[in-house]
């Protein structure tokens, strides 16, 4: 059936119902029966990311994912000024510290932001991040206990919980989440997921409701953010791209590799596990690792080179081979023996640009 313009076909629609519209023009299987999460043409936002956006204060469905290392307040600060949410990882930073941070972004930006506890670790500083007066607190890596969540509630603090499954999700909307964040096995960094990421959405969108959920795991291009949101995401998050950005204090070899690389170059691996021993991770496939996989991956304790330092860093810590720690620009030593995390989405990581230019080109390329 052809339609002589717009008004006919909404007329279709009105008269024959949402699911029978659906139907013929072959999108229900692609959308299922929320008509909330249907985009209607190229570079449109679904009605979930336009509740996300307005929740958390931002311009664009754009989220900066929480890379312990790099992303310290500059780039916190960069993201949150260009319109996308910054992102803050205090899972390994003292509560001292963690209230200097949160106070130094919130003193140079009118954008949101967000703190991060893995909660495979102790969220010592959580209590200080909720003094220092944050926002928007993220969670992955685990559930957040009853006593957490009412802490974040009685605060009027905005909550996210990562999750990688139908299952997972179900545990965590106990929690009552302002959102989830749905990860795949594309993303960089220590990897929760089990699955792809599209995969992983479509069972975490079947049971998440009114709850908007954010896509991670290999996206780079607004064409990879557009593609989420087409397919019922909220918005996206982006980690190796945003380390790869003039604000971020990953070592500039670093920088240079994500630029260099493409994903096959990366690699799904346990191999730099000193400190997070149950995490797999997306690498970039360095020194270590080959000397490792050469000796037949073996386990911890017999594995090649254990016990040699490979770097140090500026407080004078000496990290041994196989450390999961990230180098950055006061790293000194053989910088890419430890950990370099790259997504799948490194091929099109071509340049490396200041985080409001990055923002940009997403949002172009999102719309076009």
């Amino acid at each position: 059936m052809k339609f002589k313009n717009e008004s006919s076909r909404r007329v279709f629609i009105q008269n024959t119902g949402l699911l029978t519209a659906l139907s013929f023009f072959g999108l229900s299987n692609l959308y299922g029966t929320n008509k909330d999460l249907i985009v209607t043409s190229k570079g449109e936002l679904n009605a979930s990311s336009k509740k996300l956006m307005a929740l958390l204060g931002i311009k664009y469905p754009i989220i900066q994912a929480p890379t312990a290392g790099p992303a310290t307040e500059p780039l916190a600060i960069a993201v949150a000024n260009s319109g996308a949410l910054g992102a803050l990882p205090l899972t390994w930073v003292s509560p001292e510290l963690s209230y200097e941070r949160i106070n130094n972004v919130a003193s140079q930006t009118k954008g949101s932001f967000f703190a991060n506890y893995v909660l495979n670790f102790p969220p010592n500083s959580l209590d200080k991040a909720i003094e220092a007066g944050i926002k928007v607190i993220q969670f992955s890596w685990g559930i957040p206990d009853d006593e957490t969540v009412e802490k974040l509630k009685k605060n009027s603090i905005k909550m996210g919980i990562q999750v990688v499954s139908k299952e997972n999700a179900l545990q965590a909307l106990e929690k009552k989440p302002d959102y989830l964040v749905c990860q795949g096995t594309e993303a960089g960094g220590h990897v929760h997921a089990s699955m792809p990421l599209m995969k992983a959405l479509e069972e975490v969108l079947s049971v998440a409701g009114a709850t908007p959920v954010a896509a991670s795991g290999g996206i780079a291009t607004g064409h990879d953010i557009r593609k989420c949101i087409e397919k019922g995401a909220a918005a996206a998050v982006l980690g190796s791209r945003f380390v790869a950005t003039k604000e971020s204090i990953a070592h500039n070899a670093y920088k240079n590799a994500l630029v260099n690389s493409n994903k096959e170059d990366t690699v799904f691996t346990v191999c730099l596990n000193k400190g997070w021993e149950n995490a797999t991770h997306r690498i970039l496939r360095n020194s270590t690792f080959k000397m490792w996989e050469a000796a037949g991956c073996p386990q911890p304790g017999f594995r090649p080179g254990e016990k040699d330092i490979v770097v140090e860093e500026k407080n004078g810590t000496k990290l041994e081979r196989y450390s999961g720690n990230v180098p950055t620009q006061t790293t000194k030593g053989d910088v890419t023996a430890i950990g370099m995390y790259a997504g799948m989405g490194i091929d099109a990581i071509k340049d490396i640009p200041s985080a409001a230019e990055l923002v940009e080109r997403l949002w172009k390329e999102f719309e076009n």
